[in-house]
């Protein structure tokens, strides 16, 4: 049985996809599981402390250091 994931096609900024594909070797990831952890991660600090606090102080996430 093939999983079915939805596809969406991500234009980098300048350097970044070498930082993520760093990470992702530290870390043991491929590079979409890099970008899937780092947008879950994200994601519950915005749901935690609003949009405005992730913005300003992304250090406030305390879901994962």
């Amino acid at each position: 049985m093939q999983r079915e994931a939805e596809k969406y096609i991500v234009r980098f900024p300048d350097g970044m996809r070498d930082r993520l594909r760093q990470q992702a070797k530290a870390n043991r990831r491929s590079m979409n599981s890099e970008i899937v952890h780092h947008l879950d991660r994200a994601l519950a600090a915005e749901n935690e402390n609003g949009p405005a606090a992730t913005a300003i102080a992304p250090s406030l996430n305390t879901t994962n250091p």
